[in-house]
């Protein structure tokens, strides 16, 4: 279809110019009319009638979702007419590039361009140390550290839709791949945690923060300090004695925010260890926690909190804690998170019950800056572009009051080209139809395509968990359900193949290691010959294809640093199935008198689940394929 743009195009044009190579219409004078407006006022307003188009739009941003809006509807109506209003000033997305994953600057371009469509205006990198800072060659060594040139050049691909860039890092834990070097040893307390208080800390602090913000146009930055759990209780300690973990942390907090001003940067903050430390039970969502005055006194007024909470299912939960983010003299961000570091597939049960209950809590409180974090956990198993669904949801929230079901579907096909009951799919390979996913209030779904992917076959540690269960049906029905997802989705034919392929593994691996002990202990000879002659090579080639599926997926989004975990992890599935069949080979000729693998009895790694039909959560590596130190 071919447009004519009229009016001002100025800091628009561009980004125009780009979704035209995408979107299915070019830009001529002869084309259909489309009359473009800024207003003052925080509104969205698409419409088109006699053949003639209009778009009037406050922020860039909401021009590019209205050219959707219109694009989209055009295809199925002669006129219509769209108002919509902003619920957020701000609404986007944090993706972790810390958890081996480094996205490409393609892949963020391509994740810009959906954003835009959806109608999102904030992307966060999360870069613990994977960003190039001068005079430091071991932070991101071998990790796939972006350039300054890399980063500059994304800001301005996002800053031509509106989208503000903002560099989100860490200043104080959370830096275990950087302090593992023997030349930090000057600024390390622990394992993952600076040693504060020194002022070689600080001049180290302080270039990772220049670093960190110089491409960005942005002065916005996220400087970290979550989850500090052994704040003072390392080096520290042995160096000033115990204190107090508030006074330690408000020093420090105080010390980098005259970095910060410095530079003239606004920072935030994650917000849990000022709860933390004010819970007698140590707890982020403790909702007795009270903040003493001195606290609050004490807490600097240029810093803004970020509340995080990716658990709770309920609404009021969410305003309590929203409005215990007030009393801390805060105009909060509140961080909820689509769940793709649940194993090698996003949980969109959970995604979807805890962002309704937390993005309705937000509209009603008054909160104006949302983003989704989707973080990588233990390797960055799932593709980042398996939550553009959850990015979607967040969307619709953000210029609505209330979503519907209905519209989110026709606006996630658009914007990302995928079906939505397709990507909602995505998840249930930890959902099990015959067993029960009912969670507790602040529960963490199972993961049994995760745990039951990397256990052993011969000491498996969760097979006690599946016993009985029958999986191998459920999984069989999901390879078929994935097939006719790939059919369905041809611009996400890599999300649903990497599913398909893992549920074909999960056929096999969720049920083999009882049967491998039942007929070992029944003296089943003719079944362990079959085992060993027939499923586990069909075992092998099944992982096989599946590694060979994820790596192509994988460097079609990521760089090729960090893939060598994954590939660490697939080649000892890999080995230990081989290992398996010469035991059994040298069992069955008589070689071997016993299989001791097999003669102890399972227990269950959990022993809440023991009597339910719960499968058990790990999202450990290391302490899913073996109980010896890894």
């Amino acid at each position: 279809m071919k447009i004519c743009f009229k009016g001002n195009l100025e800091g628009i044009e561009k980004g125009i110019d780009i979704m035209s190579e995408y979107l299915d219409f070019t830009i001529a004078p002869e084309g259909m009319e489309v009359h473009i407006s800024q207003v003052e006022e925080s509104i969205l307003h698409v419409s088109l009638e006699q053949n003639v188009a209009h778009i009037q739009f406050q922020k860039k941003i909401h021009f590019f979702r209205g050219l959707g809006l219109l694009l989209e509807n055009i295809r199925t109506k002669n006129q219509f007419t769209i108002t919509e209003t902003p619920q957020f000033d701000t609404n986007g997305v944090m993706l972790d590039c810390s958890r081996n994953g480094v996205m490409t600057t393609e892949s963020i371009e391509k994740m810009v361009r959906h954003m835009a469509l959806m109608g999102l205006n904030l992307i966060m990198l999360y870069t613990e140390d994977t960003y190039e800072v001068e005079g430091e060659p071991y932070f991101g060594y071998l990790r796939g550290r972006y350039t300054q040139e890399e980063l500059r050049k994304c800001d301005e691909y996002a800053e031509l839709f509106g989208i503000e860039m903002v560099p989100c890092i860490q200043t104080l834990a959370h830096l275990q791949t950087f302090l593992r070097w023997r030349v930090t040893a000057p600024i390390k307390e622990s394992a993952d945690i600076l040693l504060v208080g020194e002022e070689k800390t600080y001049d180290f602090i302080k270039k990772i923060i220049k670093a960190a913000s110089a491409p960005f146009k942005s002065n916005r930055i996220h400087i970290g300090m979550d989850e500090a759990f052994l704040l003072g209780r390392g080096k520290y300690l042995d160096l000033h004695g115990l204190r107090n973990r508030y006074d330690i942390m408000n020093e420090h907090l105080h010390e980098v925010m005259k970095i910060t001003r410095e530079l003239d940067l606004k920072p935030m903050i994650w917000s849990d260890m000022y709860f933390r430390i004010s819970s007698k039970s140590g707890g982020y969502y403790d909702p007795n926690v009270e903040f003493s005055k001195d606290l609050i006194e004490a807490i600097p007024n240029d810093i803004q909190f970020v509340y995080w909470d990716y658990y709770h299912e309920n609404e009021e939960h969410y305003k309590t804690f929203l409005n215990k983010h007030f009393q801390l003299n805060s105009n909060p961000v509140f961080a909820g998170g689509i769940w793709t570091w649940n194993g090698v597939t996003p949980h969109y049960k959970k995604t979807f019950a805890t962002t309704n209950a937390a993005l309705s809590a937000c509209k009603s409180e008054g909160v104006k800056e949302v983003f989704a974090t989707m973080w990588g956990d233990n390797g960055q198993e799932t593709n980042v572009f398996s939550s553009l669904l959850g990015m979607q949801l967040y969307a619709e929230h953000g210029y609505s009051k209330k979503v519907d079901q209905e519209r989110l579907k026709n606006r996630f096909k658009f914007c990302t080209g995928g079906n939505y009951d397709s990507f909602f799919d995505l998840g249930i390979l930890d959902l099990p139809h015959n067993v029960d996913d009912i969670q507790q209030e602040f529960g963490q779904p199972d993961n049994p395509s995760k745990y039951l992917l990397w256990q052993d076959i011969m000491v498996g540690i969760f097979d006690k968990h599946v016993e009985g269960k029958n999986l191998s049906i459920f999984y069989s029905e999901a390879e078929e359900l994935y097939q006719n997802h790939v059919e369905l989705n041809p611009e996400w034919v890599e999300l649903f193949k990497v599913n398909k392929a893992l549920a074909a593994v999960l056929n096999i691996k969720s049920e083999i290691g009882n049967q491998l002990q039942t007929a070992y202990k029944e003296k089943n000879k003719k079944e362990l010959e079959q085992i060993e002659s027939e499923i586990l090579p069909l075992l092998t080639n099944k992982v096989q294809e599946l590694k060979e599926l994820h790596r192509n997926q994988w460097m079609s989004t990521y760089k090729p640093f960090g893939w060598e975990v994954l590939d660490i992890r697939y080649g000892g599935v890999l080995s230990r199935i081989d290992t398996a069949r010469y035991r059994l080979k040298e069992f069955l000729a008589g070689q071997l008198e016993r299989l001791e693998e097999l003669e102890e009895e399972r227990l269950f790694v959990d022993p809440n689940i023991s009597g339910s039909d719960r499968l058990g959560r790990m999202n450990l590596y290391n302490q899913i394929a073996t109980v010896n130190p890894l």
